[in-house]
């Protein structure tokens, strides 16, 4: 499940969840529905999970996961039981997808690299290892592979001669661009 499926997993599950909130609000929901959705919810908060591999989230979903619920009536219910079902996990699926940045970082030669990936952007921060605050800052957009620095920000020239970044296409096919061109890479590199 890559970032993409997760992202839209987590989106139809709150679709599921706000339709069964208006079920409830007039009071037209019924015990296996509800059921029915929370156990979906469940089962698709599993498979998210496991793919994010994050110790924190898997605790979460854990402790979520361990309350005991009572059986429903086989009546219609209202929003008040519908959110005692399910609104936990949808203040769970909400802080999923609060989270959006992915940081790595090394140093090197006196220097930070320090990657983050937001959304289908990635973001460069360079700077000095000695402390001070002059960084530069670099988008490679995910879309188009522009490389951009924002206008409020320092040109890296000054700590890195270039940077490149490199598409992968569907069928393999490899592109390169930088600030100052773009070309195509042997598909074998």
């Amino acid at each position: 499940m890559d970032k993409a499926d997760i992202i839209k997993t987590l989106k139809e599950l709150l679709i599921e969840i706000n339709k069964v909130y208006l079920l409830g609000d007039q009071e037209l929901l019924e015990a296996k529905r509800l059921e029915d959705v929370e156990s979906k919810v469940r089962s698709e908060l599993d498979k998210v999970v496991t793919a994010i591999n994050d110790e924190i989230m898997t605790l979460k979903l854990k402790k979520l996961n361990s309350g005991w619920r009572g059986q429903l009536k086989s009546i219609f219910h209202n929003r008040k039981t519908a959110e005692s079902s399910l609104e936990k996990f949808r203040l769970f699926i909400s802080e999923i997808l609060a989270i959006k940045t992915i940081k790595k970082r090394f140093e090197t030669e006196g220097l930070f690299v320090e990657l983050r990936a937001q959304n289908e952007d990635q973001h460069l921060l360079i700077g000095k290892r000695d402390g001070t605050s002059e960084k530069a800052h670099i988008i490679v957009d995910g879309k188009t592979g522009d490389i951009r620095v924002e206008d409020n920000q320092l040109e890296p020239t000054g700590l890195v001669p270039k940077i490149e970044s490199i598409l992968t296409l569907p069928n393999g096919q490899k592109i390169k661009t930088t600030r100052e061109a773009i070309e195509k890479l042997p598909i074998s590199q």
